[in-house]
């Protein structure tokens, strides 16, 4: 029943090739690890290897990438409360949280197998589960040696409930990592548990083949197993599962502070994990929250108290968010990825929310393409900033310099409106350029024609020369750089260096072109005059905001917004496959067989910012067909 192919070589396992009965999950052995050192359980840990920090530090690396494994398709299980469990034992005095759902709340199941049927064996979504569980146990087995599989191994303890927190920054910048609470970071990982025999019986016998044995221990009523790193045995670790449902590895003090919670962690409950779970409505698979203001207050402290550290802007951070959310959503056609933070007035960038203007000159074979509006405020909004730190006078006194030959570092900036990158393809190859919708349009003419002439007057010694030609009653104005050798060779030389005498073999050929033009309504710089020709062509005719593929996805996003950002999945892939006559015939076959069949249902990606009122927001998406 399965379209996956088997490895070459079966695992050595028995139970390996596929989910088992609950007989061969009664193999694994129950006895609970607080009332005998995790070396004396389950299988008998190893005597020969010695005991170092890379086996300590390996067997915790090898529970995290079980445990991620499992994370990426434990979607068998049925959509259940969209309330976590284990968000109620994170540590009060985190920083940093972040949940995924992997028991699939809400319409999130349905969801979910609706994506994955538009990939290679996920077509019949009835049988999805054991798709999913095939997959993982394949993941599972490679990753562990054969060791271990999903279906036998995880699934009957594992709830569907992932999630980390990280804790306060040690208080001493100059303690070492390893020694003890001082200088180790506060980090925890919690998991949900719906057996927990089961559950301490995995961790047992996991920790215990990669050769490390526990002590066991108690606190508050829960049995704990610690253990330490061969090298430094104040850098400790616990593990154990609270209230039957919640299993917890981490540093000691985390351990103990989040069974200190009682299953009624203040975090739920703070208003900005509230504020943050409330923007972003709807059912999700992931969650994320980080309390900015106090990490970044911590992260100041240490620094003050590392002399070679440099002092931090006060202005800047300032500037700072109190708090940003993140989560992750599946939607029928899309992975749906939003983010929230408080708005915060002072900080520079556009404030009204509209159409950007760039995508109008966006040739419709654009593949990707980045805006933002009101640029040239932006920019001058932040020098104005960064001037007010004193540890950059010197900088600026420079950048003043050379910019007061262009009439100043604002005059050569403040005229752009919105502005962005746009990358196009043409034929097998690509070319790109910068595209602004002037707010002051004679300013932009004025700072481009005072480029010509300083080019004009000194590029001509170093063989740069100038044209124009005209298109559609527009003039392009195209400065000849030379070939990339002379570009080198001109660098070389400029730097005080001995020039080379021949060009590498590698370099591009042909000679490098810098295109401009100014036409009404726009400035257009490119990497060549044809881009700059496609470019004045769409202005006037058609272009990516005519397109209704386009315009459909920046609804979905914020047809009103301050930055958009679009990349044409499926034309990059195209594009790169046009490469694959270089490779042999057993990478193009490879490619064929084994690696397009998953990347052809993706389509696009876009994004946008949305500014004002209490909240900025960004969302984004990636689409699949």
């Amino acid at each position: 029943m399965t379209d996956f192919e088997r490895p070459a070589q079966e695992p050595t396992m028995e139970t390996s090739t596929g989910p088992t009965t609950d007989t061969t999950v009664t193999e694994v052995p129950a006895t609970p690890i607080a009332t005998a050192p995790i070396g004396t359980q389950g299988a008998p840990a190893p005597t020969t290897p010695p005991r170092s920090r890379v086996r300590w530090v390996a067997a915790l690396a090898l529970v995290a990438l079980i445990v991620g494994v499992t994370a990426l398709a434990t979607l068998s299980l049925i959509g259940s409360s969209p309330t976590s469990t284990v968000v109620r034992y994170v540590p009060t005095d985190s920083l940093a949280y972040g949940e995924l759902r992997l028991d699939l709340p809400g319409d999130q199941r349905q969801k979910v197998g609706e994506f994955l049927s538009k990939f290679p064996g996920f077509a019949d979504q009835a049988a999805l589960d054991s798709k999913l569980d095939e997959v993982l146990d394949r993941l599972l087995t490679q990753g562990t040696d054969g060791k271990q599989t999903y279906t036998r191994d995880i699934k009957p303890w594992f709830d569907g409930e992932l999630a980390f927190s990280l804790g306060p920054l040690p208080a001493d910048a100059n303690a070492p990592t390893g020694s003890g609470s001082k200088g180790a970071p506060r980090a925890l990982l919690l998991l949900s548990v719906k057996d927990e025999a089961l559950a301490r019986s995995w961790f047992t016998k996991t920790m215990s083949d990669k050769g490390v044995s526990g002590t066991p221990d108690t606190y508050q009523g829960v049995a704990l197993t610690t253990f330490a790193s061969p090298d430094d045995a104040t850098a400790q670790a616990a593990f154990g599962i609270v209230d039957g449902k919640v299993a917890i590895v981490g540093d000691v003090a985390s351990v103990k502070a989040a069974i200190d919670t009682k299953g009624g962690s203040a975090l739920a409950k703070d208003p900005g994990f509230v504020a943050g779970k409330a923007a972003m409505a709807g059912d999700d698979v992931g969650f994320a929250f980080v309390d900015l203001r106090t990490l970044l207050s911590a992260a100041v402290a240490r620094t003050e108290a590392m002399t070679s550290a440099p002092p931090l802007n006060d202005v800047l951070l300032a500037l700072v968010p109190d708090w940003a959310a993140f989560r992750l959503r599946v939607e029928g056609d899309a992975l749906v990825m939003d983010s929230a933070m408080p708005h915060v007035d002072a900080a520079p960038g556009p404030a009204d929310n509209r159409a950007n203007g760039v995508a109008a000159y966006a040739p419709p074979s654009t593949i990707a393409f980045a805006a933002g509006n009101d640029y040239g405020t932006t920019l001058t909004e932040t020098i104005a900033l960064y001037r007010k730190d004193p540890a950059l006078a010197d900088v600026f006194k420079s950048v003043d310099q050379a910019a007061n030959l262009l009439g100043g570092l604002d005059n050569s900036v403040g005229w752009m409106g919105d502005t962005g990158l746009v990358i196009a393809r043409t034929g097998d190859s690509v070319e790109g350029g910068i595209v602004s919708i002037p707010k002051d349009a004679a300013a932009g003419r004025q700072l481009l024609t005072t480029l010509r002439s300083f080019v004009t007057l000194g590029g001509s010694q170093y063989g740069i020369t100038v044209r124009e030609e005209q298109h559609a009653g527009t003039t392009i104005t195209i400065l000849d750089l030379g070939t990339a050798a002379d570009l080198g060779a001109l660098a070389g030389g400029l730097g005080g260096l001995p020039v080379p005498s021949g060009a590498p073999s590698d370099l591009p050929a042909g000679h490098i072109e810098i295109s401009y033009a100014a036409p009404d309504g726009a400035v257009i710089i490119g990497s060549s005059p044809d881009f700059v020709r496609h470019a004045l062509d769409a202005g006037a005719g058609q272009s990516l905001a005519d397109d209704a593929r386009f315009t459909a996805l920046v609804g979905r996003v914020g047809a009103a917004h301050t930055a958009i950002s679009f990349v044409d999945v499926a034309a990059v892939r195209a594009l790169v496959e046009g490469q694959l006559g270089k490779a042999t015939p057993k990478e193009r076959a490879d490619y064929e067989e084994s690696v397009k069949p998953f990347l052809t249902p993706f389509d696009a990606f876009i994004g946008a910012t949305v500014t004002g009122g209490a909240l900025d927001q960004q969302h984004a998406i990636i689409t699949v067909k």
